[in-house]
Order: C-alpha cells, then structure tokens, then sequence
C-alpha cells in the first residue's frame, strides 16, 4: 500500500514535509519520485525509466550508483510481490484443505495464534523501530543491500525524492496497517472459534 502513487503523492504534499533544499520544486519533485516508484514496478521498462531523466540544468538526475542501487530495489521488490502471491496462494490452499477435516477449529486457531503473535512482536518491535529509527533503517539496509551501496549524499537525487521523512511515515503506516490487520483477524478468530470448537467433556 505504501509503494503506490497515491500513497507519494500525498506524502509528498502533505502540510510539514520538508521541501527539497537544493532547488526542486514541488511538481517536478513529485514528478521524478513517481517516475523512480514506477522503475521498480514488475513489467515496467525498470531503470531505463530513470536513466532518461534529466535535472531542470539538463543534467543526469541520477548518478551510476544511484541507477544501480535501485536496480538492487527493483530486484528484491518484484521477489517480495511475487513471494506474496504465492505465500497467499498456499495458505488459501492450506485453509480448503483444513476446512475439509474434522478438526474445524484449526484454521480459526490458526488465525488467532498468528495474530497474537503478530501483537506480540508489535508491542516489542514498534518502539524500537519509531524511538531507534535512524539504527533500525541502518540494519534494515544492512541487511538487503551489500556494503554501504545504499549511502548516498544530501545532494543526491534519491535523498532529494525520498528523504528520511518519507521512510519515517512508511513504517509508521506499516506498523499501523500490521497491528490493525492483526486486531481485526483477532476479532475475526475468537467468535469464529468459539463457533466451531466442540462443547468440552
């Protein structure tokens, strides 16, 4: 949901997120960001979008290692789209196959187990992710990308377009959409359980 247009372009217009210091303005600004979001998308012409672009002086709007840092992004972004589907796909698949067994409280356990689960690890992780952002964002890239590939400069057009602010509400959203999925399916589970699970002896 956060790698949308409609998700940049409002972070991007909101009141209080900081303007570019380096001379971009807004529309041109939201233009590139887009055009940058839309190089990673599965089926796109990828990096070849963003070789094209030019800065309002006519210069590259990004360097080498910028274009290889988000060939590195695509790459890992078009695994987690197509991991997802096929992770959706087996626990569909999962979910026929125990609503067919006798033991129809399964699927509803199931469900509630993994969404305490996932508050559990909110409770401890959210914290530390929104106090220790700076140290959180460093393993996270830490942990997907090689060496310091994914540094760059203030000047840089990447920082320019997505700065440290746009990340910060990112996992915010994120952490929100998560905990919010995992209440609901909680909701969901319990009456759902207490349906389906035989009387006790």
């Amino acid at each position: 949901m956060v790698a949308t247009e409609t998700f940049v372009r409002a972070e991007l217009g909101r009141d209080g997120f900081p303007p570019d210091r380096y001379g971009l303005d807004d529309d041109e600004r939201e233009r590139l960001a887009l055009v940058g979001l839309r190089s990673i998308e599965p089926g796109s012409d990828g990096i070849a979008l963003l070789e094209r672009e030019r800065l309002p002086d006519g210069t590259a709007a990004f360097t080498p290692r910028e274009l290889a840092h988000m060939e590195d992004v695509r790459s890992i972004f078009v695994v987690l789209l197509r991991g997802q589907l096929v992770v959706l796909a087996g626990l569909l698949v999962l979910g026929l196959a125990l609503a067919r067994t006798r033991h129809r409280d399964v699927l509803p356990r199931g469900l509630l187990a993994g969404a305490l689960g996932t508050l559990g690890v909110a409770a401890l992780a959210v914290p530390f992710v929104l106090l220790g952002f700076d140290r959180f964002f460093t393993r996270f890239h830490e942990l997907f990308f090689e060496g310091d590939s994914w540094r760059f400069s203030t000047r840089d057009t990447l920082i320019r377009l997505y700065p440290e602010q746009l990340w910060r509400d990112v996992s915010i959203v994120v952490a929100t959409l998560t905990v919010a999925q995992a209440i609901v399916l909680v909701l969901v589970a319990r009456p759902w359980l207490r349906r389906v699970r035989p009387p006790a002896r």
